[in-house]
């Protein structure tokens, strides 16, 4: 049997997943002046330390959607080939502002929890460079 899942139970394992790249990748902000560590790739390490926790879903990455002119989620928990169990829909900011936290809340709530796609939870994680977080969850209110 599946766990039942809220928005509090879905935020702290969003937050130890972050504590557990941090512990897993204590180097993850150490790059040469030449290399630039971009949102996507932070989200990728992120969503293999979010798998961990949530190993019932399928976990992608950076996947368009083309029937909503190729727009893409950072991270989605689902199962592949059916819209029947989108649960989790993930944008990841590296020391994003208010404002930009704000627009993906926003890009959540038109995109992902359309009556198409109809995830379950949507979640904007803020890592920052001094390796502090802001994790904000909320569930779909159309389901």
């Amino acid at each position: 049997m599946k766990p039942t899942y809220d928005c509090e139970k879905i935020k702290g394992i969003l937050e130890t997943a972050i504590s557990n790249l941090f512990a897993n990748q204590p180097n993850i902000f150490d790059f040469t002046s030449e290399t630039g560590q971009t949102e996507w790739n932070l989200a990728c390490h992120y969503a293999n330390e979010v798998h961990k926790l949530l190993p019932d879903f399928d976990c992608d990455t950076d996947i368009t959607k083309v029937n909503l002119n190729r727009k893409r989620p950072d991270i989605i928990f689902h199962s592949r080939g059916s819209h029947k169990n989108n649960f989790l829909v993930i944008e990841v900011k590296r020391n994003g502002s208010e404002p930009k936290v704000n627009s993906d809340i926003r890009k959540i709530k038109k995109y992902w929890f359309n009556n198409r796609l109809c995830y379950q939870f949507g979640a904007v994680i803020n890592i920052k460079n001094d390796k502090t977080k802001d994790v904000k969850v909320f569930k779909n209110q159309k389901r």
